[in-house]
């Protein structure tokens, strides 16, 4: 890695962090740019634009965010254990960040911010392969469909925490043992 490859990363690094404690609308260029110690000027000199800086660091943050659940799983689950573990890495502190940064963007792109829009959908989908690839499964071909139910209902999952309605998650669960006698 050369030395703009190296300052770069360093800046998407300390911009992930950012992030994290502030958000998508408190990243103004001039904020990133004091983050990462250096000038506006300098900011463009490495990154062509806000979007491709954001990008490159929402792309870092969900690889951060994939290492933090992979770090308590060790084997591919069965959905009806999937759905659990996710509801439970939810409430893991440094967890939390990320689904507010995620709720955050999914507000943006619900705007009709399109240069939102295109970051969310990439984020989607590689969370998407993360939790296909994290899923275990007695047929191959259900592999997709169940990812899809599970991104969905983590999704739900997420938003039913933001407000305050743990309740909810916790007897669809519930209901999920019901419907899936076999782990009980």
């Amino acid at each position: 890695m050369n030395k703009t490859e190296e300052k770069r990363q360093i800046i998407i690094e300390k911009a992930a962090d950012h992030l994290l404690l502030h958000g998508l609308k408190a990243a103004t260029l001039r904020k990133l740019a004091v983050t990462a110690e250096i000038s506006d000027r300098m900011l463009m000199h490495y990154f062509t634009n806000k979007e491709e800086l954001l990008q490159a660091t929402l792309t870092v943050l969900t690889s951060r965010l994939v290492s933090l659940l992979e770090s308590s799983r060790t084997e591919p689950m069965p959905l009806e254990k999937f759905l659990p573990y996710l509801a439970q890495m939810m409430k893991n502190q440094q967890v939390r960040p990320f689904l507010r940064l995620s709720l955050e963007l999914a507000a943006l792109t619900a705007e009709g911010n399109s240069s939102y829009t295109a970051m969310a959908q990439k984020i989607c989908n590689d969370f998407y392969l993360w939790m296909a690839s994290a899923i275990q499964v007695e047929r191959e071909e259900d592999r997709l469909e169940l990812a899809a139910l599970a991104f969905a209902t983590t999704e739900g999952f997420m938003v039913l925490d933001a407000l305050g309605s743990g309740s909810i998650i916790d007897s669809a669960l519930k209901g999920l043992l019901v419907r899936s006698p076999t782990i009980k």
